[in-house]
């Protein structure tokens, strides 16, 4: 990893990397709740800006700085552990993913080869992008931000030395940190996911450990004992904390949460190896071991949990064994794979030879991405699987233009904003049903334009409720906050247009907007007077109604369908190659659990509201769905979803029939 004749190491490093590397695990093997075990990758960014800055300060200093052997240094410390765990994933993902998450697998493997994985990542970042853990190269965004910085800050070290001298890097380092928080703090007032994956809003986490680095070959003797003693207890206190009240959905990060487990990192590392904290905890010698396979098993821990749990292996026992097996890689790839590419020999031929093992791997991905390659179950399970995800289109483009055509500017409501706008009709002319809401209409869309004797008009947007005036949307998340321009614009359509005869207003999650402790929130635009989300609901439904059924507009009211607890591809478990006892037979969530007790508290309060309307309907979307017992997932061979909520091709048209005998029915009063 250095770039300067004798490579600096201090022994207490590895000891920081192990709490970074072993917090991650922990948090992505077990402890997902009350645990902020991801903070351990900001811990590395600031580790790994201090040691590879260090030694580039050092060389070009010394006038021996050079971009081509830094660089064939980066490839041959990055290159081999992570050429072995991509073949070996996408090897093991052929064999037990589905069509639909193997062609997505192809297509993170392009990024993780030209180091762009957060980029791919964020371009797949919303609503209905997949679960985390159906991504086993996920955890690669952080070595793409890594690698995009030292695409740039050695560049820019070497030109402002050149011009400038030490006053140049001081310069470059102050403006290139205050530039990098700024951009991150905007991003987090925005787009938390930018906030997130962008690199430039996470270069500040490495300049932190490359200004201590400056910082330290600028200073004139050694730091006081009793200061390193408080550096390394108040550094290990800010890690401590963090772990623990950085959680996931609970705190926005990074954000001005990251300074936390940064500004932590940076004083173990000032305190250095005679600190208290770093002598008695940091230099023990399984914390030493764990550091120095701390790479490759950050590469490793996370496709093998995620390959286990998509397997049927998800208990506690398992993830332990998983853990055991993802070290035990680990130290085969740090003792036998790393070394030989790494260090003596031809260095030449080892970076060509790497970047073209490299370049076959992607250009591997990319024929699995672009041309749809099958995995090896596709034979069996194809039938059932293409139901799961978004493989199958809710409308055609020709729809969508159809339905802007009635509504020209909606795109400009949200300008910027991709994916938020689900505008469709179901077929040339007047449409006489207008579904308004949120995604759960397009759960209804495909069903109900099976029916000829209807022409249904979809106009809704993502997490939008459909009452006037009313922003729904998760805390942390700032794309959405103007969807209430949509939804505005399609109830007026509604309102003022004479063919159109029924409304139906639909809403997923209700159900999380109720719960005290959900990151939803409603803010009522029309009435701002504070009250509890129930109040708020009230007034914003009351004030729909009064609305729609004062312009003669029949009014139907969804009740959402139930929310899994589950992913509904593990009902398919048993047809994976090889798979554990954890798959649903029958495929489905229990009744009276606190899922659907949830749900039923949002249908309780609709029912409060919409008894005051006369001739407001309300439809049950779960009843066909359920029996006494179970609500269906899959049932009969016919897969009802595509994730946890949002109904298939197929459960739309399982729906379909009561919605439309109650749109049929409201037609003919």
């Amino acid at each position: 990893m250095a770039s300067h004749p004798k490579p600096f190491h201090r022994a207490d490093i590895d000891g920081l990397r192990a709490i970074s590397v072993g917090v991650v695990v922990a948090f992505h093997a077990w402890w997902r709740q009350g645990f902020g075990g991801f903070v351990g990758v900001d811990i590395f960014f600031v580790i790994s800006g201090y040691l590879i800055s260090g030694a580039i300060f050092d060389d070009v200093r010394a006038g021996r700085f050079s971009l081509a052997a830094f660089y064939g240094r980066r490839v041959r410390r990055i290159y081999p552990a992570l050429i072995t765990v991509l073949l070996a994933t996408f090897a093991f993902g052929w064999v037990q993913l589905f069509d639909d998450r193997f062609q997505q697998l192809g297509a993170h493997l392009v990024g993780a080869a030209v180091f762009a994985s957060n980029l791919v990542l964020y371009a797949e970042s919303g609503y209905f992008d997949a679960s985390s853990d159906a991504k086993p190269l996920l955890h690669l965004w952080s070595l793409g931000v890594e690698e995009q910085f030292y695409i740039l800050w050695p560049l820019a070290v070497m030109l402002a030395w050149r011009s400038r001298g030490a006053r140049g890097v001081v310069w470059t380092l102050g403006l290139g940190f205050a530039a990098s928080m700024a951009h991150e703090q905007f991003l987090m007032r925005i787009n938390t996911s930018a906030a997130f994956y962008i690199p430039t809003a996470r270069f500040w986490e490495m300049l932190a450990g490359a200004a201590l680095a400056w910082v330290e070959r600028r200073r004139v003797g050694a730091m006081p004992l009793r200061m390193a003693h408080g550096f390394s207890l108040i550094g290990l206190a800010l890690l401590l904390g963090s772990f623990r009240y950085i959680t996931e959905g609970k705190v926005p990060f990074p954000g001005w949460a990251a300074l936390a487990p940064v500004g932590g990192a940076v004083l173990l590392l000032a305190a250095g190896p005679r600190a208290v904290v770093n002598a008695r905890l940091l230099l023990l010698l399984p914390m030493r071991w764990l550091g120095q396979i701390s790479y490759p098993l950050y590469l490793w821990h996370w496709p093998v949990l995620v390959l286990a749990r998509t397997s049927g292996w998800v208990d506690g026992w398992a993830m332990l064994v998983c853990v055991g097996v993802a070290t035990g890689l680990a130290w085969v790839t740090a003792r036998w794979i790393e070394p030989p590419l790494r260090y003596g020999g031809d260095n030449a031929k080892k970076v060509k030879g790497l970047l073209a093992a490299m370049a076959v791997l992607g250009l591997g991905g990319l024929v699995v991405a672009w041309a749809h390659v099958p995995s090896a179950s596709h034979a069996r399970v194809a039938p059932i699987t293409r139901q799961i995800g978004w493989g199958i289109p809710v409308a055609s483009e020709a729809q969508g233009r159809a339905c802007n055509a009635l509504m020209p500017g909606r795109g400009a409501l949200v300008p910027g904003v991709a994916g938020n706008d689900f505008c469709y009709l179901a077929r040339p002319g007047a449409p006489d049903v207008a579904l308004v809401g949120d995604s759960l209409n397009l759960s209804l869309f495909p069903g109900l334009a099976s029916y000829g004797d209807i022409n249904v008009l979809i106009a809704s947007a993502s997490e939008a409720a459909p009452f006037y005036d009313t922003t729904t949307t998760e805390s942390f998340d700032r794309t959405r906050l103007n969807n209430w321009k949509l939804t505005n614009q399609a109830l007026d359509y509604a309102v003022a247009s004479p063919s159109i005869r029924v409304v139906v207003l639909s809403y997923a999650n209700g159900d999380q907007l109720l719960r005290r402790s959900s990151a939803h929130d409603m803010t009522d635009r029309a009435d701002p007077t504070p009250a509890p989300p129930e109040a708020r609901l009230e007034r914003a439904l009351r004030r729909t109604l009064a609305r729609l059924t004062a312009a003669g507009k029949g009014v139907i009211i969804t009740l959402p369908n139930r929310r899994m607890g589950f992913d509904p591809p593990d009902c398919l478990t048993d047809l994976r190659p090889l798979h554990g006892p954890a798959y649903r037979h029958p495929c489905g969530e229990p009744r009276g659990g606190a899922l659907e007790q949830a749900q039923d508290a949002y249908a309780a309060q609709v029912r409060r509201v919409a008894k005051d309307f006369p001739g407001v309907v309300l439809v049950d979307l779960a009843a066909p769905l359920c029996d006494a017992r179970l609500c269906y997932a899959m049932r009969g061979g016919q897969m009802y979803y595509r994730d946890r909520l949002h109904l298939s091709d197929a459960g739309s048209r399982a729906v379909a029939p009561v919605l439309y005998d109650a749109i049929r029915a409201m037609m003919h009063r």
